[in-house]
């Protein structure tokens, strides 16, 4: 098989797709949540105040696990570089006691 620089970059893109939708799930479901526990379980805080801290908290949920995912994209992007820059680098000469 092949080494193929491409499959690399292709899953490093579903890694940061992955990243930018993680954020947005996760805020977006503290706020249903949220709104939900504010309403029913926690009347006193009521709704809207019981969505925005549960978004919040799902935002920040939603951005470390983002963070996790691009550095798994930076780390793999970050070999294929290091590959392209040892194919760049040309081979240094042999030297022998004897020159």
């Amino acid at each position: 098989m092949k080494y193929d620089p491409q499959i690399i970059e292709k899953f490093a893109d579903k890694l940061y797709s992955k990243a930018k939708t993680i954020i947005i799930t996760y805020t977006v479901l503290g706020l249903v949540i949220g709104g939900i526990a504010g309403t029913f379980v926690l009347p006193v805080i009521g709704s809207l105040i019981g969505a925005l801290l549960f978004a919040v908290f799902g935002f920040s949920l939603g951005s470390e696990k983002a963070f996790h995912f691009k550095l798994e994209a930076q780390v793999a992007l970050c070999q294929v570089q290091i590959e392209r820059n040892i194919r760049e680098v040309p081979p240094m000469p042999v030297f022998t006691s004897g020159d």
